[in-house]
């Protein structure tokens, strides 16, 4: 069997799940592992991780980026998720945190890894880092980005307007199911929220998830709004 790449969505602490999905594609030595971003804050098992992220690969998520930006915060000014996380991590899981890569190309599947998403007709190595974190809902060429829930009409999710030429994996945005285009897939199928976690397995371009072992996080279940096809984000 030829080399496999696995790309993981956001973990966001489920680390049970994801020992599970490993599991369920088969995982080897020999196979590639790619988490794409978001590993911390939410969920349970948060340094767990954290630590199997960093014996394989993985780019950097907006979670990551959170708690770099606060590592020396006192305690009393951060938000109480984020507290949870940074008292179960240590020195060492910063530091590989700052050195992670905001995307990975993955030439031989014409593909590029991203947490959240791109703007049309810009290269990878051009983009704002903020849109490489944060993409949401765009309107060429204005260089801003919205929740859907909060787009201004005529706003739409950015694979609406990426054209390639790779095709882009990537997560953030939690979708009741994976949201799979000609030059996208989105692989954040809410697993800390009770939902569950996917991995696409190139080159088969083969998704596979697993469902979420309990409801770790509540709010995600409000509101569908539809955002490409019949796949819907969860606001």
């Amino acid at each position: 069997m030829s080399r496999r790449t696995i790309v993981i969505g956001d973990l966001h602490g489920c680390y049970d799940e994801a020992v599970e999905l490993l599991g369920k594609v088969g995982a080897t030595s020999s196979d590639r592992i790619i988490f794409a971003g978001d590993l911390v804050d939410r969920g349970p098992k948060r340094r767990e991780c954290v630590e199997l992220a960093m014996r394989h690969e993985a780019i950097l998520g907006n979670h990551e980026e959170k708690h770099l930006q606060q590592r020396h915060r006192a305690d009393e000014r951060l938000h109480p998720d984020h507290l949870e996380t940074r008292r179960v991590l240590q020195p060492g899981h910063y530091d590989w945190m700052a050195q992670l890569p905001r995307y990975l190309r993955l030439p031989e599947h014409n593909a590029i890894v991203v947490h959240a998403g791109l703007l049309p007709d810009i290269p990878v190595e051009k983009q704002d880092p903020y849109h490489l974190l944060h993409a949401q809902c765009i309107r060429p060429p204005a260089a801003k980005s919205y929740w859907p829930s909060k787009a201004p009409e005529g706003w739409t999710f950015w694979t609406h307007h990426w054209k390639g030429p790779e095709r882009i994996i990537f997560g953030h945005t939690v979708f009741d199911a994976p949201l799979v285009t000609e030059h996208a897939v989105g692989i954040d199928t809410g697993c800390v929220y009770g939902r569950s976690l996917t991995a696409v397995v190139l080159p088969t371009w083969e998704l596979v998830s697993v469902p979420a072992r309990n409801t770790y996080r509540g709010g995600k279940d409000v509101a569908r709004i539809p955002v490409h096809g019949d796949v819907s984000v969860f606001s």
